[in-house]
């Protein structure tokens, strides 16, 4: 007779929505996607918000619940998304008593925690890697320097974070109708997000401006433009401001949105002629494979390796930019079709086989 395999409990621990930022989304997803597959699975929450979902746990005083989560955790598989380079030491120490532990890396997170940290610090995230069960990294960049830090290779391995959305007619109906009037009154639709302003390199991390003179300069071809920029939570309320002040200089005020409400974006992507993402820094582009998974036309910066499908400009290079843009909108029908042969692979399968391997 064939063993029966025993599903293990996991533990996701990271952001969960709201605010709709990419690493919160995959872990909203990953825990539908163990959920439907008959897994018992809590996410402990590390934000800011008070989850209202069932087996979701906002964790407020973090270092005394890490302390007692390191001694007394029940769950067979622990995985963790937190960027923290402390809490990933405290990840490889329950690996080396024992527990499977899995750290995914998102973004630049493993490269910013070594810089400035001195020979100590590197040994400290050295050692938290290498007593870690598994890690996941998002894009091959982050799988080199992981292998550069001593972590095995049958330990570590690429599964970049998208996991196709589950399309439902409640997250449709949060978008604010003042989004739909938008679109409905303008065209093209250019939509682009962010999860929050910051900044990278004393740059806009996630492009704002860049995106504002993109639609200035598209709205001399295509005057009904419309631009949308979905901003869950703001942050930087000057920067804003002075973004805003910029679009009113630029005459494009009735060209471009600002979509503030916590909320998915997908709805809007299904909306949208096409998807920009134009960060100076990045892991992956979880909206990128999103837009694609949709077959919305994708316009990139080169910073990472990104999803099968994108259109690729060079970083912070705004001619670049509006002529990649700009040849997708003059060339759309030929853009689309191209999309039509990209499959993206189902990424929440790969995690859930490393989970029973772990366990088993």
């Amino acid at each position: 007779m064939s063993q029966q395999i025993t599903k293990p409990k996991i533990s996701l621990i990271g952001p969960y929505p709201p605010p709709y930022g990419g690493i919160a989304i995959h872990i909203k997803r990953l825990k539908e996607q163990l959920e439907e597959r008959g897994y018992e699975c809590i996410v402990y929450e590390l934000g800011r918000h008070e989850p209202t979902e069932r087996n979701v746990i906002r964790i407020k005083k973090v270092k005394r619940w890490l302390l007692r989560y390191f001694l007394f955790a029940k769950e067979n598989v622990i995985h963790f998304h937190n960027p923290d380079w402390r809490m990933r030491v405290i990840m490889g120490k329950m690996g080396m008593w024992g527990k499977k532990t899995i750290i995914s890396i998102h973004g630049e997170s493993l490269n910013d925690s070594l810089k400035g940290g001195g020979w100590f610090r590197k040994q400290i995230i050295k050692f938290g890697l290498k007593h870690t069960s598994f890690v996941i990294a998002v894009n091959p960049k982050i799988e080199e320097l992981a292998l550069a830090l001593g972590v095995k290779p049958e330990c570590v391995k690429v599964i970049p974070s998208f996991i196709p959305p589950t399309i439902k007619k409640e997250e449709i109906a949060e978008i604010p109708q003042e989004v739909w009037r938008f679109i409905d009154n303008h065209s093209p639709i250019v939509s682009a997000n962010a999860f929050k302003i910051a900044f990278y390199n004393n740059q806009d991390l996630y492009g704002i401006d860049m995106c504002i003179n993109l639609c200035a300069n598209l709205k001399q071809e295509y005057p009904k433009v419309g631009f949308v920029f979905c901003l869950p939570d703001i942050g930087d309320y000057e920067y804003f401001n002075k973004m805003k002040q910029r679009i009113k200089e630029s005459g494009i005020e009735d060209n471009f949105f600002f979509q503030t409400k916590p909320c998915q974006f997908y709805p809007i992507l299904m909306k949208s002629n096409v998807f920009v993402r134009p960060t100076n820094t990045d892991g992956y582009g979880v909206s990128i494979a999103e837009a694609i998974y949709f077959k919305v036309p994708s316009i990139a910066s080169n910073v990472c390796r990104r999803p099968e499908g994108t259109i690729l400009f060079k970083s912070r290079d705004i001619n670049d930019f509006i002529l990649k843009v700009k040849d997708v909108l003059d060339n759309y029908e030929e853009h689309k079709k191209r999309l039509e042969s990209v499959i993206l692979e189902d990424n929440a399968e790969k995690i859930i086989k490393i989970y029973q391997n772990l366990s088993n």
